[in-house]
């Protein structure tokens, strides 16, 4: 079982950071788009000596000294899949071709280049490993400075990366960067987190024997209460809360209004459910 998952965590690392690597040598590099990140960096040092420094190389060089420093301050378990990672990555930017797959219309190679880097990113993530550059020195920076979050890091190295493109290629290209950011994180959650969203529904009512009645037998789900009381009105009653599908949601606010018009239901978004009913654990 533990070989099986090395292999497969293998896998996906390899595959995910190829189509990075031919994201950024057959769309982003070509079109001059800086998406943030360490290649985004490597693109505009690519741009400004006409190639003269290739991406793959300014990809090494900035990776080196980041993991030297984070074999000091991050646990050095941790550090091998970004190590595999970031090697991989090095190594098919140097190695893939540019490939000849952009159209005329800039917004169609936007949307293929993001489709490419969200879904390479998020079989690397799903491996829960990562390609190196700005990801680990957003989490070094967190280590030393432990207010800023890794997230909010991030954020701040790839937006001052996305304004140096903006200098380097002009702001029309930083308008473009955006759209592609926000598919590409699009595309890389919906990989890393799958297709099953589920929601979480609490609802409070007067009636909630009969609202549970009609989620336990009619939709067939599961659900729990808990007892609650109101401190305006002192008023004791149950909550009932359960997850189901993003569907199953219409139904139950539906069925629910018909029930008790003045019952509360609040929704909320659970990223990932495991175990019966919905998605099984793979150890």
């Amino acid at each position: 079982m533990y070989v099986k998952k090395k292999i497969t965590t293998s896998l996906k690392i390899l595959a995910g950071t190829a189509l990075m690597a031919v994201s950024v040598n057959s769309c982003f590099d070509e079109m001059g788009v800086v998406t943030g990140g360490l290649t985004g960096v490597a693109i505009v040092i690519s741009h400004v000596t006409n190639g003269a420094v290739p991406v793959w190389l300014t990809n090494l060089v900035i990776n080196i000294p980041l993991f030297l420093v984070g074999m000091r301050v991050l646990k050095r378990a941790g550090m091998k899949l970004a190590l595999f990672g970031a090697t991989a990555l090095t190594v098919f930017l140097g190695v893939i071709p540019r490939l000849d797959i952009l159209t005329e219309d800039i917004l169609v190679n936007i949307i293929l280049g993001s489709f490419l880097m969200g879904t390479g990113l998020g079989l690397v993530f799903s491996a829960e490993a990562s390609s190196g550059g700005t990801d680990l020195m957003a989490t070094i920076i967190n280590r030393k400075i432990k207010y800023l979050t890794v997230p909010k890091a991030l954020a701040i190295i790839d937006a001052v990366v996305v304004i140096l493109g903006a200098v380097v290629f002009g702001p029309e290209t930083a308008v473009y960067a955006l759209i592609a950011i926000f598919i590409i994180t699009k595309v890389a959650d919906y990989i890393t987190e799958g297709p099953d969203r589920a929601k979480l529904v609490s609802i409070i009512s007067e009636k909630s024997d009969e609202i549970a009645g009609y989620i336990l037998k009619e939709l067939e789900r599961g659900a729990s209460s808990i007892p609650i009381k109101g401190l305006f009105t002192k008023s004791e009653r149950n909550m009932i809360f359960c997850i189901v599908s993003a569907k199953e949601v219409v139904k139950i606010k539906e069925k629910l209004y018909k029930i008790d018009q003045n019952a509360i239901c609040f929704v909320e978004d659970v990223r990932e459910v495991f175990g019966e009913g919905f998605t099984n654990y793979k150890l």
